[in-house]
């Protein structure tokens, strides 16, 4: 039997809620697209989507081996995309309230150590300008616990020596972060290599901080790539990604700090549930330092 198209009004309710994730709630391109894949499973008109209906999707997606993370994933897409019809007052009910998927375990985020950060960041820029800016992005995240995207954001007046960013994270919501004096340095150490890179480019002044090869606004593909590849030159040892920066900000400072809540508003989280990962990360800290220190627990 053949699967019924969307229909031209169900695609425009799509684009228009992919639209919305985008511009408002400033979703990253990787985000909007796992969503438009979700959206794309449902081929009936969203005001004759039953429980029934997206319980037979995700229970043939199971059966064909999706793991429990996708299904949670896929179910909630929907929830938000038929959130947003309700608000909207495009559709009367919502069909997704009577879903449920597999109970995830959460897995606890990657930190890396203080001492091999603080040895890569002791470094000297690198004379390519590839390193070299994957170098201050390092630097960057994690001394500021900004997501990949709010720093790929970041305007080249950021390196006017300024001791706070403002950044506007996930929900439009803004936030400012104080710029510690180590960064600042790095920052105007790193105004020469990007002018002399533009130069050699034939480009006037870019205004997005952080650059490709090309000389335009550097993509956070492009970015993971460039940190990965740095961070195992300088001899890390482990895989480094932009959002392990930002949970060695998280984790490093609950430990120095004890302060959930500040930890909270600098990483700019919604709510206090998602910082509280960090307290489990702050507890196997502890274990470690006992069990290596305290005489019983050897």
């Amino acid at each position: 039997m053949r699967r019924a198209e969307q229909t031209p009004e169900h695609s425009i309710l799509i684009q228009r809620y992919l639209d919305f994730l985008r511009l408002e709630r400033r979703y990253s391109d990787h985000s909007v697209k796992a969503a438009q894949r979700d959206l794309s499973l449902i081929h009936t008109p969203p005001g004759q989507v039953t429980t029934t209906a997206l319980k037979s999707i995700l229970a043939q997606r199971h059966a064909g081996g999706a793991a429990p993370a996708s299904l949670a994933r896929l179910a909630s897409s929907w929830r938000g995309f038929f959130k947003y019809l309700l608000n909207n007052g495009i559709v009367e009910v919502d069909p997704t309230l009577g879903l449920k998927t597999p109970k995830l375990t959460r897995s606890l985020p990657k930190a890396v150590g203080v001492d091999p950060l603080a040895a890569l960041l002791a470094k000297p820029l690198p004379q390519e300008f590839r390193f070299a800016q994957a170098h201050v992005l390092i630097e960057l995240l994690y001394c500021t616990g900004l997501r990949i995207s709010e720093a790929l954001t970041l305007q080249a007046e950021a390196l006017n020596g300024s001791t706070e960013l403002r950044v506007v994270g996930k929900g439009n919501k803004a936030r400012i972060v104080p710029v510690v004096d180590a960064l600042q340095a790095r920052l105007r150490e790193f105004v020469e290599p990007r002018q002399i890179h533009l130069l050699k480019l034939g480009k006037g002044q870019e205004a997005s901080l952080f650059v490709s090869a090309k000389g335009l606004a550097l993509t956070a593909r492009q970015a993971q790539r460039d940190i990965a590849d740095h961070a195992a030159k300088c001899g890390l040892g482990q895989h480094l990604h932009p959002h392990m920066l930002r949970h060695s900000f998280g984790s490093h400072l609950l430990q120095g700090t004890q302060n959930l809540r500040a930890v909270q508003e600098l990483l700019g989280h919604a709510s206090i549930a998602s910082t509280q990962v960090y307290t489990a990360l702050d507890f196997d800290h502890l274990s470690s330092v006992y069990d290596n220190a305290f005489p019983r627990a050897k």
